[in-house]
C-alpha cells in the first residue's frame, strides 16, 4: 500500500524534478525554429479577389477574409513534431472576428482579429501531455495612399503583430500541480512562442488578403471610425 510518507517524498521529488525541467523547457522553447514553419501565402488559397477588388465596405467581403484564415494548412504544425526535444501540435486555429479602430496616429485602420488557437505540449522527462488553449489578437495597420504613377488612391499595408499584453493562455482538461507549476514558470516563453508562431502562420496570409481591398473600403472606415475603441465589422 502506498504510504503517505512515500507519497510526501514522491511529490517532493516531482517537484524538483519540475524546477530542473525549468531551464531546458526554456531552451527548447526559446529555440524552436518557428519563424521558417509557414511563411509563405498558401499556393492553394481560396480567395475571391474580385469580390474584394469590387467590395465598397469591409462588411460585404468579410466571410471572405476569415474563410481563407480559418482554412489554412497547418502543414508540420498539425502533427506532433520533435523540436529541440519539445513535443509540440497546433490543434486548431479559429479567427473569431473582424474589428477595426483608428491608428494611434489617426491616420490609418488597424483591423483586429481575435483569434483562438488551440496547442498540445508534451513536456519533456515527465512525459505527459498538456493541452493549452491560447487567445490573443492578430493587429494589421492599414492606410490609404496616392499612386503617383496613376494618380488613384492605394490601400498600403503596414505591420502585422499580436498583441502580447493581453494573450492568455489557460490549461485543458486534467491538471496536474508540478505541471501547472512548469507552465507557469514558462509562461512568458510560450507567451512569446505562440505569439511569434500565429504572426508566421497567418501574417503572409493577411496581408495578401488586405492588399486586394478596393482602397475606398479603408477610406470609408476613416471616415466612420470617431474613437480608439475596436467596433467589430
Amino acid at each position: 500500500m502506498f504510504q503517505l510518507g512515500s507519497l510526501v517524498v514522491l511529490c517532493g521529488l516531482l517537484i524538483g524534478t519540475s524546477e530542473s525541467l525549468l531551464g531546458n523547457l526554456g531552451n527548447a522553447v526559446s529555440n524552436l525554429n518557428v519563424l521558417d514553419t509557414v511563411s509563405d501565402v498558401p499556393q492553394n488559397l481560396n480567395l475571391d479577389v474580385e469580390s474584394l477588388q469590387q467590395a465598397t465596405s469591409l462588411t460585404s467581403v468579410k466571410d471572405n477574409i476569415l474563410a481563407p484564415l480559418n482554412n489554412i494548412n497547418l502543414g508540420n504544425l498539425n502533427q506532433l513534431t520533435s523540436l529541440n526535444g519539445l513535443l509540440l501540435k497546433v490543434n486548431k486555429l479559429k479567427v473569431l472576428d473582424i474589428q477595426a479602430e483608428l491608428s494611434s496616429d489617426g491616420k490609418g485602420v488597424d483591423l483586429k482579429l481575435p483569434l483562438v488557437v488551440d496547442i498540445s505540449v508534451v513536456l519533456p522527462v515527465v512525459g505527459k501531455t498538456a493541452d493549452l488553449a491560447v487567445s490573443l489578437d492578430l493587429i494589421n495597420s492599414l492606410g490609404v495612399q496616392v499612386n503617383a504613377q496613376t494618380g488613384l488612391p492605394e490601400v498600403t499595408v503596414g505591420k502585422c503583430s499580436s498583441n502580447s499584453d493581453k494573450i492568455s493562455i489557460s490549461l485543458l482538461g486534467r491538471r496536474f500541480f508540478f505541471i501547472n507549476s512548469i507552465l507557469d514558470s514558462i509562461s512568458s516563453l510560450l507567451t512569446s512562442t505562440v505569439s511569434t508562431l500565429v504572426q508566421n502562420i497567418l501574417c503572409p496570409t493577411l496581408q495578401h488578403i488586405v492588399r486586394n481591398l478596393n482602397a475606398g473600403v479603408i477610406q470609408g472606415l476613416l471616415s466612420n471610425l470617431t474613437g480608439q475603441l475596436p467596433v467589430s465589422i
